[in-house]
């Protein structure tokens, strides 16, 4: 009688530890998958809420210059968690307030780490932190993931030719800015 109650027990408890491991399937994946949502994190001001579903916006240039051209119009990142980051560090850059978008864009980065479109604005955002070395660096590494989209390529050789000029190297920026400038606008 003992086996046979084993033997009775034993497809229930396999199909326990069967349901077991795909309930922990199941949370592992949605873990993975879910995103937090930015807007009600604590220590959010009210304006990085407003700011959150807002897109791209132009960035104010560091230094007033006429001849300095426009970078191109970029198509936004892919993903939806990057975009909102992006949002969010565009306005901090807007609000001078370098730091935070540094912030932001290491986030997005880590989300979308092959997008130029983030690279160049973080080089922005150091730059406008006074940190000229890594604002390099990262236009360098926009200009890599650039590849052939022309704007993309126009806007990171642009963003080196502003770290060129933070950098007091004005023949290299004008050069930069000759050669990318005409494909602004």
């Amino acid at each position: 009688m003992n086996s046979l109650t084993q033997c009775d027990v034993s497809p229930v408890l396999k199909r326990s530890k069967n349901l077991l491991a795909n309930m922990l399937m199941v949370f592992v994946i949605v873990g993975c998958a879910s995103t937090t949502d930015q807007t009600s994190r604590p220590g959010a001001s009210k304006q990085d809420q407003k700011s959150s579903g807002q897109s791209n916006r132009p960035l104010p240039e560091t230094r007033e210059s006429k001849a300095r051209p426009k970078a191109p119009a970029i198509a936004p990142p892919q993903n939806s968690g990057a975009q909102t980051l992006l949002a969010r560090a565009n306005t901090a850059l807007a609000s001078n307030q370098p730091a935070t978008a540094v912030l932001l864009l290491e986030r997005a980065v880590r989300i979308e780490p092959r997008e130029a479109l983030l690279w160049i604005r973080l080089s922005q955002a150091h730059l406008g932190q006074g940190d000229s070395r890594t604002a390099f660096q990262h236009a360098r590494k926009a200009i890599a993931l650039a590849g052939s989209e022309t704007n993309k390529r126009s806007a990171a050789w642009l963003q080196l030719a502003n770290v060129y000029e933070a950098q007091g190297k004005e023949g290299e920026a004008r050069q930069i800015r000759n050669r990318y400038g005409r494909y602004s606008g």
